[in-house]
């Protein structure tokens, strides 16, 4: 039988689930569509009715079950604007559901309770649960099919894994990489057989498990394979990700940008997300069971002829008699010392090295601990006391945590393999938490076990100097944290992703006035003195009114007086049925779709060959926009330096990228060197009349 969950321990899920969820949806005027993936996907809203087909090779970038939910959303009333984010929101509100679900069938209590608060105050899962892409979504499927699994391994059911399967293939409709349950559940279990669970169940048995979850997640994924024979098939899909892949060539140096991106997001919120997680789940063992130990030598008592209104069960009579073989003190109030100095030490280390760091190291550490020592995981799972019954996990521990190495080692190997997008470590991030969760429990339970077994205080002399060591090693890393941080990184959960927004509708104004013929080039009037002169720039070495020398801008603060400021963009620009000029964007899918909201005639192009626009054979205004993608894309700066001739440069928009956006565009190491890179800019071209061309 599973264990049930307490009240109190529900009450603390709620509670992180509430505030998580919070987070995600705050401040939803903050929000655009920004990232290039973004704007490929949310193309549902407006390009498929307008050219009768979807995105140009969409399907190479995901399969279309988000964008065909965006679309969807978006025909609801009052969700036009939040459509293309409601998807990342909802199901990663309901992640910290799953996630927590899992770590608590996995390891108990302890680590389910650790695990909700990592996943509700993570800032990078917070940034990604914000976008309008399919990484927060495939990362539910992942972890509610692994779920799931798990639980049709350890019951032998066939239906559960069937029902594990279809999670899968629901997560392989969303993203290409949703087929992992397959690989984490099939290397993690089978580690297992070989070890431990062949004494408990055969071979046959464990791969007809396999098989069924395998054959419903390929069943459940079938019809879009069936579709893509129109496109290629799937050969199309995999020759575009192998573009991607790079190999153990350069791996450490991915593997360190990774490191970079998830250390710049890391702010106080993952930090105190640790400490609250460590105090949550620690306290709340140490309380349930210091009253189930209080109770049960109750009972005890009430067996030996004491005066009771109840008589007590032959169960409960069981539990007073291991009750009776515990310190009289158990568990002590140094225990729960322990687990709130570990708290707050791991929260205070985790604000000068990050977040992500700590977790990777509870993880590494906590899974050696379950393989070196694994009684003390198993001895949760032993019904001494009713509070080891309510916090065991679900599962075998053994099985939990090969799941958990497999989990998190295959992901730490082949992430790497690819280029470092920063969004393609939140399946490694998963598995972090996941195995820094396992590895929370463990330590828990081992520091429970210690005094329940009275093992503290048989230590050798060598054993307690060795412990004295670590203690001040910790001691003096927290101290020189301290030290070292001048003061916590503010979250930018919340930053502002508006400004591509405002730079397209300044973009779409501009092309409006140029094509009417108003357009009115702003040059600013040069100063002159009294006589007439005109003033000189003033030097940087100059002093002002009041005998300071003037400081010299910074590049980063140059350009950024350069963004355009926030544009109205409440009503479209323009309502006119019948198009007055046509804009064309190469790889600025984001860009057109602002565009189109303004009211504009837009599509893409994939070379800039392209002749003008026409209606009713009369030639229309046609427009070009190029943007830092287009810098990205291999081969187009020659074409564009034989075709420039044939364009009119009209101005330079610039716009603030955020930071998310920023990381997928440049190294970090480029980013953390070249702030002012923060600032790009979008260029628009006119195509020049046939007769005005040489």
């Amino acid at each position: 039988m599973s264990p049930k969950s307490s009240k109190q321990e529900l009450l603390l899920v709620l509670m992180a689930v509430a505030m998580g969820t919070l987070l995600r949806f705050s401040h939803i005027d903050n929000l655009a569509v920004e990232h290039f993936d973004e704007g490929i996907y949310s193309s549902a809203t407006w390009y498929d009715a307008t050219a009768g087909e979807p995105w140009p090779m969409r399907h190479l970038y995901a399969p279309p079950l988000l964008p065909k939910t965006i679309q969807v959303l978006s025909a609801i009333p009052g969700l036009q604007q939040a459509a293309p984010f409601l998807p990342s929101l909802l199901l990663g509100a309901l992640t910290i559901v799953v996630l927590w679900w899992l770590a608590r069938t996995m390891f108990g209590q302890a680590a389910g309770l650790f695990m909700v608060f990592i996943v509700a105050f993570s800032d990078f899962h917070i940034l990604f649960s914000r976008m309008a892409m399919t990484d927060v979504p495939v990362l539910f499927w992942i972890s509610l099919s692994v779920t799931i699994a798990l639980k049709g391994i350890s019951g032998r059911s066939v239906q559960t894994m069937a029902i594990a399967g279809i999670c899968c293939g629901i997560g392989w409709w969303t993203k290409y990489s949703g087929w992992l349950p397959l690989a984490i559940v099939a290397s993690g279990s089978g580690a297992w057989w070989i070890v431990s669970g062949r004494r408990t169940m055969s071979l046959a048995v464990q791969l007809k498990l396999l098989v069924v979850m395998a054959a419903a997640a390929f069943v459940a994924w079938l019809p879009w394979l069936w579709m893509l024979q129109d496109v290629g098939g799937y050969k199309a899909v995999a020759d575009n990700h192998a573009g991607y892949f790079e190999g153990l060539a350069g791996w450490q140096s991915r593997l360190a940008s990774h490191m970079l991106v998830q250390y710049h997001f890391d702010s106080w919120l993952g930090a105190g997300a640790i400490g609250i997680g460590v105090l949550a789940a620690g306290s709340r063992r140490w309380i349930e069971l210091k009253r189930s130990t209080w109770n049960a030598r109750r009972n005890t008592s009430a067996a030996s002829g004491d005066n009771s209104a109840t008589s007590p069960t032959a169960e409960s009579v069981s539990e007073g008699i291991a009750a009776a073989s515990l310190p009289p003190d158990f568990p002590s109030s140094a225990v729960l010392g322990r687990f709130v100095v570990a708290a707050i030490t791991l929260a205070m280390l985790a604000t000068g090295t990050g977040g992500t760091a700590i977790l990777a190291c509870i993880a590494i550490g906590g899974l050696m601990g379950m393989f070196l020592s694994p009684n003390h995981v198993r001895s949760a799972s032993l019904p001494q006391l009713e509070s080891d019954r309510t916090s065991a996990s679900a599962i075998d521990p053994t099985l939990a945590a090969f799941v958990a190495l497999a989990w998190f080692s295959g992901m730490l190997l082949t992430t790497p393999m690819y280029q470092a997008y920063p969004r393609l470590s939140l399946p490694l991030l998963a598995g972090i938490w996941l195995a820094a969760s396992g590895g929370m429990a463990w330590w828990i339970e081992s520091t429970l076990n210690i005094q329940r077994n009275g093992a503290e205080a048989s230590l050798s002399s060598g054993a307690m100097l060795l412990k004295r060591a670590v203690t001040g090693l910790v001691a003096g890393a927290v101290v020189l944290t301290f030290m070292r941080s001048n003061d916590s990184k503010e979250p930018v959960i919340w930053q502002p992703r508006t400004s591509l927004r405002d730079a397209s509708w300044a973009i779409a104004d501009t092309v409006l006035k140029h094509a009417s013929g108003n357009l009115v080039v702003e040059i600013e009037p040069l100063e002159t003195d009294d006589s007439g002169s005109i003033t000189p720039e003033p030097e940087w070495n100059e002093r002002d009114a009041e005998g300071k020398l003037r400081p010299e801008p910074t590049s980063y603060q140059r350009m950024l007086e350069k963004v355009t400021p926030v544009f109205d963009s409440s009503t479209p620009l323009t309502t006119d049925t019948m198009p007055n000029c046509v804009v064309y964007g190469f790889g600025e899918p984001s860009v057109l779709s602002h565009l189109h909201n303004a009211g504009l005639t837009v599509a893409p192009v994939q070379d800039v060959e392209f002749g003008s626009s026409t209606l009713g054979g009369k030639p229309l205004p046609t427009y070009l926009v190029l943007g830092p993608y287009a810098l990205r894309t291999p081969g187009l700066m020659n074409d564009w330096a034989a075709a420039q001739y044939r364009f009119e440069h009209i101005c330079d928009i610039w716009y603030f990228e955020s930071d998310i956006v920023l990381f997928n565009l440049f190294a970090p190491g480029w980013v953390l060197q070249q702030p002012e890179c923060q600032i790009q800019k979008l260029e628009l071209y006119h195509l020049k009349p046939q007769e005005l061309l040489p």
